[in-house]
């Protein structure tokens, strides 16, 4: 009997320690719903919240079929959590769109990930318990559920689900189209077309431009970025007829906005826009950077004013100022009688007409004066020049720096009584023609 009541109590005890055991287990848990906007989850390492806060924008780009294409994006916060430097951008992410088509695949959708500055796969590696954060982009396809999916390749996916329903009412408005006088940015710099348009005229000998009319206005660049910038050089001008139109500030010889120096960040300019007129109407200037999510286009309406067009003047005679090369001459009529002392010259005694001449620089920079005109006699054959004769002639003076004036003479080997002609010509400029009566009895 003792031996039954052993077994009994050892039958019992062995039941109380399973029960006890049965007690100490963890509970089953409930199966957990899928993942969605604003939970928090890991995956490899790192710490992902998708924020409920959808964007919506479009993606912009000249060179892709998707330019136009409508796009949303959704805030990403995510902490590295490993041991060491980890990232998103790692990871395949993948979106399906809700007929369960992938239509974002990242790393490696450039078009998408880097056409956005604060795309989340643009961040990079970071250390452990840092935290990033930037948006996923995803290309619109329709309304409904879409997946965002975590694929390591080593263990299970991890899927976020959510409803989107696109707003559009929430598409940036970009303003493309301005008139003379807005203001508009571009990479960094802002350009301001001033409306006070002038008219002037090409004397280029070389250039098939040369007689034509071309209006100007300032333009004011004001660099906002961190670098030293200029002009941008993404830039077109289309006439009243849709042709291209050219800028003519080399067949001019001016600086202009196009030619001038970078701008450091911060500063300003304002320099003039210089564009050959091929017709009365609207002129368009579109900047095409890249930079830029549309093209931008300045409109001016041009009607040529025959008044308002300079006079070129060519001809000219004692005591008139006129510019050539730029320099400002004037030669003056207190003429002066001199022979050439020379015995074993030619013009040994012949009879030298000798006139005053200004010469100043009204270039920016140093430039020579020199040999750049010819002497006609008044039969309209060129003459000999007799500088080499004389210490005191033009065409012997050195370089001229810009802003002085030099005072000299200029020699004229006398034939007959009669018109003279000093003819200054050069690469660039119209000829300029001055005439001189000289009559040896005065």
């Amino acid at each position: 009997m003792k031996k039954f009541y052993t077994i009994l109590a050892l039958i019992l005890c062995t039941l109380m320690l399973i029960t006890a055991c049965n007690n100490d287990a963890e509970p089953e848990k409930e199966e957990e719903g899928p993942l969605t906007l604003g939970q928090t989850f890991e995956f490899e390492g790192l710490e992902i919240t998708l924020g409920r806060n959808i964007g919506f924008t479009q993606f912009r780009s000249s060179y892709s079929d998707n330019d136009g294409a409508y796009v949303f994006f959704i805030p990403a916060t995510v902490k590295n959590i490993s041991d060491s430097s980890n990232g998103l951008n790692q990871w395949q992410v993948t979106v399906f769109s809700p007929a369960g088509v992938s239509i974002t695949n990242t790393p490696g959708s450039s078009e998408i990930e880097w056409a956005f500055e604060d795309s989340i796969f643009q961040v990079g590696n970071v250390q452990p318990d840092v935290i990033q954060q930037g948006n996923i982009y995803v290309l619109y396809d329709t309304d409904g559920e879409y997946i965002v999916e975590f694929d390591s390749h080593m263990e299970d996916k991890i899927e976020v689900r959510f409803e989107m329903k696109f707003d559009f009412a929430q598409i940036p408005t970009v303003k493309t189209e301005f008139a003379m006088g807005e203001t508009l940015e571009v990479d960094g710099m802002e350009i301001t077309f001033i409306n006070d348009v002038s008219w002037g005229v090409i004397h280029s000998r070389w250039s098939d431009n040369d007689g034509k009319p071309y209006f100007y206005f300032p333009v004011s660049l004001r660099n906002t970025s961190d670098e030293a910038k200029g002009f941008p050089w993404s830039f077109t001008i289309h006439g009243p007829n849709g042709q291209t139109v050219d800028t003519v500030e080399w067949d001019i010889d001016e600086e202009g906005i196009r030619r001038a120096n970078e701008v450091v960040p911060g500063a300003s300019i304002q320099e003039n826009l210089h564009v050959l007129h091929v017709g009365d109407g609207e002129y368009k200037f579109t900047f095409s950077d890249w930079s830029l999510m549309d093209d931008l286009t300045i409109t001016l309406s041009v009607t040529l004013d025959p008044d308002a067009l300079p006079v070129i003047q060519t001809e000219f005679t004692l005591n008139e100022t006129f510019v050539f090369d730029d320099f400002e001459i004037t030669i003056g009529d207190d003429i002066e009688w001199i022979k050439i002392n020379s015995r074993w010259s030619e013009f040994h005694n012949r009879d030298v007409a000798v006139f005053p001449i200004t010469v100043k620089n009204v270039g920016d920079s140093t430039n020579s004066f020199g040999y750049n005109f010819k002497l006609y006699g008044p039969n309209g054959i060129e003459l000999d020049r007799i500088a080499w004769y004389v210490d005191d002639d033009v065409s012997g003076t050195g370089d001229i720096r810009s802003g002085a004036t030099l005072e000299s003479k200029i020699h004229i080997l006398y034939e007959e009584d009669g018109e003279y002609v000093i003819e200054f010509s050069n690469y660039r400029d119209r000829d300029i023609s001055v005439f001189i009566p000289i009559a040896k009895d005065e």
